[in-house]
């Protein structure tokens, strides 16, 4: 059973790690000090009331989104298998 269930399982592993990636509000409330922010809540802090500097915002959401992009990108083949395995015919 454990051979059908890896594609599932990887394709679980990977939105999991995705969504514990942008977790913004926890970081916020668990962190007390600027020095230890993730960077969700880093790359919140760069957005100011009247000035935003979008270069370093942009620059830090593709460092962000690299790691994502990377693992979707090894873990792609489960996700293909995970949907061939579905046994939804269209």
């Amino acid at each position: 059973m454990l051979p059908l269930a890896r594609p599932g399982m990887a394709a679980l592993g990977v939105l999991v790690v995705v969504w514990s990636w942008n977790l913004l509000v926890w970081s916020l409330i668990i962190n007390t000090e600027p020095s230890k922010m993730t960077l969700s809540p880093g790359l919140a802090s760069l957005q100011g009331e009247y000035l935003t500097q979008y270069p370093i915002l942009m620059a830090g959401s593709l460092v962000a989104s690299v790691p994502l992009i990377i693992a979707f990108l090894l873990f792609q083949r489960y996700f293909v298998e995970s949907i061939a395995f579905s046994g939804i015919k269209g």
